[in-house]
Order: structure tokens, then C-alpha cells, then sequence
């Protein structure tokens, strides 16, 4: 992957290394993480290039050449802000990006059901788990501790309030999966590490 100004791309190798070139077509937005599907489309989710206000996808059928757009159900993310996508190892796609007011202006919280069933917002990273290749993400939980309120360091030692409802507000995030299945994410200034049991676990119900 690369920004490809405007956009990203692809950037294939045929033989193992050896070479690489553009595929020439452009994802919607920098910044982007990119999947394969099983039916071989790859699927991109960017920064900017907003479409009705919310972060692009992007959807390609022929490696990269050309691709087509809609808007995903995400919402967009801005500057000092990178989400990532991959596939885990157990078969489920993980996108983790940012939501809510403290970490994008003039948005809403996201909202999520906790342990007691009941909906409540969130705000910062977050994790969401697609198990139907991209079509839905039903599930999201707030990469916290769910422990009570504390400050904590972030890029350019701007500070956030890590608690139950609130995360990291910033950072260019990447993310991989150890042999282990333990997920591991890295934020800009912060390591963060977790399984998909834990993922798929409802946030503790808020007192």
C-alpha cells in the first residue's frame, strides 16, 4: 500500500519480491488499509474522500486496476489519524479506527451494547469484527481496560481519559496477529494487546 496523492494504491509483486509495480487504479483516500476477499476482490477503507459523510470503501475485482466506491458505516476519520484492516488468523476481518466526539469534532459518540444488553456511547479506537467479508460489522467494543477514568499520554503528548466509554484519541495505527492468535496494535505512542475472544466479549455494563 501506498498514498498515491490523491489516494492510495496497490503495489504488487509478481515474482516473489523480485519487482513491484503501481496497479494503477486509486483507492478513495490516504492512508488506507487494504483486505483480500475470499472471492479474491480486495476491499479498501481510507482516510478523506468521505462519501455522505462517512469513510469510503473501496472495492476492486481486478487487483487493483480499477475500483469502485460507497460509503462504509464507519465514520471518517481525519488528520493524526490512521485506521487499519486485516484478516485474522481464526477468519474474520478486524478494522480498528476512531469514533466519537473527542476524537473527530462534530461527531456523534458510537454507540455499543454492553453486558447488560443495553446500548451506551462510546468514544476513541475502536475494534470492529466483520465475520460476512466486509458486508456487516456487528461487532465493536472500545479498545480500553473498561477501568475507571485516567489520563494518558497520546501523539505529541496531547493526553486522553481512558475509562469504560473513552480511548486514545489520535494516532497512525498498525496492527498484526502473532502465532499465538494475541492481536497486537500500536498506536502512534501506545501498544495495545488483545485476542478475538476478548473482541467478541460485550464491554462490561458502566455502574
Amino acid at each position: 500500500m501506498s498514498d498515491a496523492n490523491p489516494g492510495s494504491t496497490v503495489i504488487l509483486s509478481w515474482d516473489n519480491g523480485q519487482t513491484w509495480a503501481d496497479a494503477g487504479g486509486r483507492i478513495a483516500g490516504i492512508h488506507a488499509g487494504v483486505v483480500q476477499l475470499r472471492d479474491g476482490q480486495l476491499m479498501a477503507l481510507g482516510r478523506g474522500d468521505n462519501i455522505d459523510g462517512m469513510m469510503p470503501k473501496s472495492i476492486s475485482i481486478d487487483m487493483g486496476e480499477t475500483w469502485t466506491y460507497s460509503g462504509s458505516p464507519f465514520q471518517a476519520v481525519r488528520g493524526m489519524q490512521r485506521p487499519v484492516l486485516l484478516r485474522l488468523k481464526e477468519g474474520p476481518l478486524l478494522f480498528v479506527s476512531f469514533c466519537g466526539a473527542r476524537a473527530q469534532p462534530n461527531r456523534q459518540d458510537m454507540m455499543i451494547t454492553d453486558a447488560s444488553g443495553k446500548q451506551r456511547p462510546v468514544s476513541g479506537i475502536f475494534a470492529a469484527l466483520s465475520f460476512d467479508e466486509g458486508e456487516t460489522w456487528p461487532t465493536r467494543r472500545l479498545i480500553s481496560d473498561d477501568g475507571p477514568p485516567r489520563e494518558m499520554e497520546t501523539t505529541d503528548r496531547m493526553t486522553f481519559t481512558m475509562s469504560a466509554g473513552s480511548a486514545e484519541t489520535f494516532g497512525y495505527l498498525s496492527a498484526c496477529q502473532t502465532e499465538n492468535r494475541l492481536i497486537h496494535l500500536i498506536s502512534s505512542k501506545n501498544h495495545y494487546a488483545f485476542n478475538l475472544a476478548w473482541l467478541k466479549t460485550p464491554a462490561p455494563a458502566v455502574p
